[in-house]
């Protein structure tokens, strides 16, 4: 108890006497971090708000439980449901990376980014290590869908998306959607 009082202590009187320089440092390294984290939320929340949107388009009722979601909708619904959240994820993914008037160096894009590279990443192995799989991808599966290649393609576009945010290419990505399909494109110039 000692050790941490001394320690809360050191931290309260070095910040009383330090400079005006590593004050602002202090506050401008809590703006960034929070900037970020804002972002890893805006990310979350984009992709649950991708359930919802379909989820009302296909006229089903859902139910929230944190971020899990229930619905007795039909098959169909519920497979266009289920992938609506790594459909929002891939959405925002491109109009962040895509759009030039947005700065690529902002903690709160760089944080939305972040999430929709990193959970993409993590729901695939998660759904690999465990028996029937998890979340959106046992939803999928047990509706019918074959989610290996939804995995391969998602994780894909995630380590693209990682490559494009830190070397920043020029090309012109290209998106198509129809009642059936989502088809994303790219061309240009590495």
């Amino acid at each position: 108890m000692k050790k941490i009082l001394t320690c809360l202590c050191w931290l309260l009187a070095s910040s009383c006497f330090a400079d005006e320089t590593s004050a602002s440092a202090r506050i401008s390294l809590a703006e960034k971090s929070t900037g970020f984290v804002g972002g890893i939320v805006a990310g979350l929340v984009f992709h649950e708000l991708g359930h919802q949107a379909v989820a009302e388009l296909e006229g089903a009722n859902m139910h929230w439980c944190g971020t899990n979601w229930h619905t007795s909708a039909a098959p169909s619904a519920l497979r266009d449901i289920a992938i609506s959240g790594f459909g929002t994820q891939v959405l925002s993914t491109e109009i962040l990376l895509g759009d030039t008037s947005i700065p690529k160096n902002n903690s709160f894009v760089i944080g939305w980014l972040t999430h929709n590279i990193l959970n993409t990443l993590q729901y695939v192995v998660r759904d690999r290590l465990r028996s029937g799989g998890v979340g959106d991808f046992r939803c999928l599966r047990q509706n019918g869908v074959r989610v290996g290649y939804i995995e391969v393609g998602l994780v894909a576009h995630s380590l693209f998306s990682a490559y494009r945010l830190n070397k920043n290419p020029q090309f012109v990505p290209y998106i198509s959607l129809t009642r059936d399909e989502f088809i994303l494109g790219f061309k240009g110039t590495w």
